[in-house]
């Protein structure tokens, strides 16, 4: 989904909100490894077009 110019130590996640019509929301996280953000579930979905995402992850980082 997204890329970053540091490293995270640690794995992170967090819940966050869209504009998606489903009855998951509980189950659908950004997920940071590494250096890239990740849109992660916990079940099988595709994600209509035009779907937006706001959400913030709080992980410790190392420099690149």
């Amino acid at each position: 989904m997204a890329s970053m110019d540091v490293n995270a130590k640690l794995e992170g996640f967090s819940v966050f909100m869209d504009n998606f019509q489903g009855s998951q929301m509980q189950n659908r996280f950004l997920y940071i490894a590494g250096s890239t953000v990740y849109f992660r579930t916990s079940y099988d979905v595709t994600v209509p077009a035009n779907t937006w995402h706001v959400g913030s992850v709080s992980f410790p980082v190392a420099t690149v």
